[in-house]
């Protein structure tokens, strides 16, 4: 079953927070792969939300959690592109470019980028760890419909 929070009982901030209507634009794009992308956005607003470092303390002060949100859906729009890099052998790694935050938060540091980029690894790990025991084969499965989309339009992915 999809989940989109690392801890319990944050399912419902998050579910208002990153809408999954924000990873498809019609019925065809409610499939798996954007299925998966939606959960790492979760994961990584997640981990950004969680991270205690001094790295990002600036950067998190000047957002609301809802540019946070923003920035994670973002983000992992962006790696679309390098995990079907990946999948189709074209690449040896699915890649995080620092061009990935910089694009979106123009004014960031270098430091802050590579925070992010740090912190997106980490979420990007965790993500692919809990995948390996999913039964929905979101990456393999990939350009099937997904019904996750459609029970959270109607109150949440458990509906």
């Amino acid at each position: 079953m999809g989940r989109c929070t690392v801890g319990e009982g944050k399912s419902m901030k998050l579910e208002s927070l990153i809408p999954a209507s924000w990873f498809y634009m019609d019925e065809s794009g409610k499939n798996k792969f954007n299925w998966f992308l939606y959960e790492f956005a979760c994961y990584l607003f997640e981990h950004i939300e969680s991270c205690k470092g001094e790295a990002l303390a600036k950067w998190k002060a000047q957002r609301s959690e809802v540019q946070v949100a923003e920035f994670c859906a973002y983000f992992s729009k962006r790696m679309r592109q390098s995990v079907l890099d990946r999948l189709a052998g074209r690449t040896e790694e699915t890649e995080a470019d620092e061009a990935f935050v910089s694009d979106y938060c123009h004014t960031n540091t270098h430091g802050e980028n590579g925070a992010i980029i740090d912190i997106a690894c980490g979420a990007w790990e965790e993500l692919i760890d809990c995948c390996i025991a999913c039964p929905n084969r979101c990456i393999s499965e990939r350009f099937r419909r997904c019904e996750f989309f459609d029970r959270m339009g109607r109150g949440g992915c458990c509906s």
